[in-house]
């Protein structure tokens, strides 16, 4: 393998103006489709589309897929060029990001874009929940910051969020040999049903409420109230949650507040970028989780907006 024939191959994994183009058709397809979901099933009444924090998501929207997916593909880039270097350029085969190899390979694109989805939910469910951990809270919050959620606020999140998910993510599917064909298939896919996830209506699947995870089923994992702290981690599947005791999903009943707990990150998009890396006035360095906080700040008297 040639150095041009490297580039060629992580080149794909940066954005250039497809990526643009499909960022802004993904924005008008959630609008189309989920806004008006929005009005006629709404979870809470607030302003549909012209709300607080209405541009720093817009900024997140375009940010979130494009800027920090530069970072993504560096790293993912940087770890393609060990393992070229490990195997030997000679005997790297070409081919092997687009067609996969091994087993899993072979299989049928529908059967290996299931496993994709279990495997990466599963990933993602032990990702997430460790970022509300520690001082890797402070790399989620960003997250969690909108107090009014719909489908557009769930772009809002920290460069290294979204580092550490999708390098946890993907490495384990290039690893395992899956093909390319069925990891494009499934991006998108997941792509829109995350931001269905984060928007704003009530829906709970009736029946199916504990095979696939809802719009209400997610709204338990950012509420501030004290019940749903720390719970719901699973992105599509609440089967995790079941099985290592974090599910919370009382029927009927949706979530009254959401946010962070006793504080507020200022609404700027520089603040957020930064927020990991310094201290916040009166906010202690260490968090175990919103609610250890909480109490902590109230230990210190601070619990004012900031």
């Amino acid at each position: 393998m040639t150095a041009s024939e490297f580039f060629g191959m992580v080149g794909p994994l940066f954005p250039g103006l497809e990526a643009v183009g499909a960022t802004l058709a993904l924005g008008v397809i959630c609008a189309v489709v989920l806004t008006p979901a929005e009005k006629l099933a709404p979870a809470h009444r607030q302003p549909l589309v012209f709300r607080r924090e209405l541009w720093l998501d817009i900024a997140y929207w375009f940010a979130t897929p494009l800027l920090t997916r530069c970072v993504t593909a560096a790293v993912l880039a940087a770890l393609a060029l060990v393992v070229v270097l490990c195997i030997g350029p000679s005997n790297f085969p070409k081919e092997i990001l687009t067609q996969g190899y091994g087993p899993l390979a072979r299989q049928p694109v529908w059967l290996q874009c299931l496993e994709i989805l279990i495997l990466t939910d599963f990933v993602d469910y032990w990702t997430h929940r460790g970022l509300h951990m520690g001082s890797w809270w402070r790399i989620h919050a960003i997250h969690h910051s909108p107090e009014e959620m719909n489908w557009i606020s769930s772009s809002r999140v920290h460069p290294l969020n979204d580092l550490i998910t999708r390098s946890c993510q993907i490495l384990p599917i290039v690893l395992l040999g899956f093909s390319a064909i069925s990891i494009v298939t499934v991006v998108p896919l997941v792509s829109f049903y995350v931001m269905f996830l984060h928007s704003n209506v009530r829906w709970d699947f009736g029946p199916l409420r504990w095979v696939l995870v809802s719009p209400a089923y997610h709204r338990w994992h950012h509420t501030s109230d004290a019940e749903g702290i720390d719970k719901n981690f699973a992105g599509i599947f609440p089967i995790w949650d079941l099985l290592f005791g974090t599910a919370y999903f009382p029927r009927g009943e949706l979530p009254k507040r959401y946010g962070l707990v006793g504080y507020r990150i200022p609404e700027s998009f520089g603040v957020h970028v930064m927020y990991p890396f310094r201290g916040v006035p009166g906010e202690p360095e260490r968090k175990k989780s919103r609610r250890d906080g909480e109490t902590e700040r109230r230990r210190h008297g601070d619990t004012e907006t900031r």
